[in-house]
């Protein structure tokens, strides 16, 4: 079947799977609180993990895949500008009981603009590159190696976006080659940027 929240697609397994054995197995009242908390962490607000692990006391892996469905359900929702009759319609087609399903619509009509707008914001910025540093340190950097700490901003981990640091040893003659590209690829950039219109 295909689905208007889904941008006329059909709705991934993981997602039926949550929405059988998880979602329907919530309170309505905590599913409500659950998808509020989710739609204001989609928007940029702070998440609140206490909260969210008391809501989730009764799941597995601390409703991990819980709140990545309701992130997924509602993004894509709103993604597509589902309204929310139709999104309704659509959960209790994929199993959500009817109030489960209610509670939902709610969440999804009192946030989908700000999830639309923090989409349309964030488009290119999921995955983005905030800093490199070198941590080199002798004797526990490889010879002929570099140790560099990259700070990524909004990388999605379990279907939510993170704000992650990774460490990496790259070879230094690898690293003078990758420098020298980044530096044609700005320079070619910055010559279409200062491009006057034609």
């Amino acid at each position: 079947m295909k689905f208007r929240f889904c941008g006329e697609g059909d709705c991934p397994d993981w997602v039926l799977a949550e929405i059988i054995s998880t979602l329907s197995n919530l309170s309505i009242e905590n599913l409500e609180q659950l998808s509020d908390l989710v739609a204001q962490r989609i928007c940029g607000q702070a998440f609140e993990e206490a909260k969210i692990k008391s809501l989730t006391s009764t799941l597995t892996n601390e409703g991990k895949t819980a709140v990545a469905c309701i992130n997924f359900m509602l993004t894509s929702a709103a993604r597509y500008s589902c309204t929310e009759s139709i999104f309704g319609e659509e959960i209790q087609q994929l199993g959500l009981p009817k109030d489960h399903a209610a509670v939902m619509c709610r969440v999804l009509q009192k946030h989908s603009a700000a999830i639309r707008q923090t989409l349309i914001s964030k488009s290119f910025r999921i995955n983005e590159l905030k800093s490199v540093r070198d941590i080199s340190t002798p004797g526990q950097t490889p010879p002929n190696y570099a140790t560099l700490e990259l700070k990524i901003s909004q990388e999605l981990v379990d279907g939510l976006p993170k704000d992650t640091t990774h460490v990496l040893n790259i070879d230094r003659a690898q690293m003078k080659a990758l420098l020298a590209e980044l530096k044609l690829a700005r320079d070619v950039m910055q010559k279409y940027e200062n491009k006057p219109d034609s």
